[in-house]
């Protein structure tokens, strides 16, 4: 039910962009292009988290960490903002529970539809280098070789809330903030103003939930928002550069080298 709402006001503030799609034709190469991105894009994103959960059972299995970061966490002045908190209104619990859940994928998804919708090739090239193959290799190494409990895990005291009960320790530096920066700051260059207010109330508003959860400290989301800037940075980059391009044509030889029939000369070699 959470995710229907979340997913209609979504499409909802989007629909001006999304109405372009019906002028969609995969008779027009630029539209075969951008819908060949996007499930680029999206095949990354599977791709990705099928290695994450390859990392995560190596991780259980052989315990590979080197650092141990809760004593730092917890010495931290200001480190742990759920202190400052009303657990008592059910309601913000379930709304915050809903946002922390698919504020993860939710924005970047719909960053990808419209940019599909709008033929927007630069903004794919954007989502292609900053979203989740960036944050996944930047996030690797912290989650590989260190361990840091939640603050939930650390304190020892479970209210009466949503809980992230995982056997990982992958808690510094915040994904969730670091996804969600960079989202916001993607949704910023968009034309849509409705979508650019959305973003703005609710990217913010996931990286309230980690703490309010009592997830993340502080400075992991600290950590995660410099990531997420970073990876807009490396985006515009590579986008400027013609790095989009420059793969696209690469995959398109290689698709055109598999294609090509073998040479009598080379069918005949043992």
């Amino acid at each position: 039910m959470e995710l229907a709402i979340i997913l209609l006001i979504f499409i909802f503030v989007s629909r001006k962009d999304l109405l372009e799609l019906r002028s969609f034709s995969l008779r027009k190469e630029k539209d075969k292009l951008v819908l060949m991105l996007g499930f680029g894009i999206l095949g990354l994103a599977f791709l990705v988290a099928g290695i994450d959960r390859f990392e995560q059972m190596f991780e259980i299995k052989f315990h590979p960490e080197i650092l141990f970061l809760n004593d730092w966490l917890k010495s931290i002045p200001l480190n742990d903002l759920s202190v400052y908190f009303n657990y008592n209104r059910p309601i913000i619990l379930k709304i915050l529970r809903a946002v922390y859940h698919y504020g993860f994928f939710v924005p970047v998804i719909f960053l990808i539809i419209n940019a599909v919708s709008r033929r927007d090739v630069r903004g794919l090239s954007m989502l292609v280098f900053g979203t989740f193959a960036f944050h996944y290799t930047v996030h690797f190494p912290y989650y590989f070789f260190t361990e840091g409990h939640q603050i939930w895990c650390v304190k020892g005291v479970a209210i009466p809330l949503f809980r992230t009960m995982s056997p990982l320790d992958h808690v510094f530096p915040s994904m969730h903030a670091s996804m969600s920066v960079t989202a916001l700051l993607l949704a910023w260059k968009q034309p849509n103003r409705a979508v650019r207010i959305l973003y703005t109330i609710f990217c913010p508003l996931v990286i309230f939930a980690t703490f309010y959860l009592q997830i993340h400290w502080t400075i992991d989301a600290i950590a995660g928002a410099i990531i997420g800037i970073a990876a807009v940075e490396f985006a515009e980059y590579a986008t400027n550069n013609g790095w989009l391009h420059i793969h696209i044509g690469r995959i398109s030889d290689l698709r055109g080298l598999f294609r090509r029939p073998a040479t009598k000369g080379l069918s005949s070699r043992h």
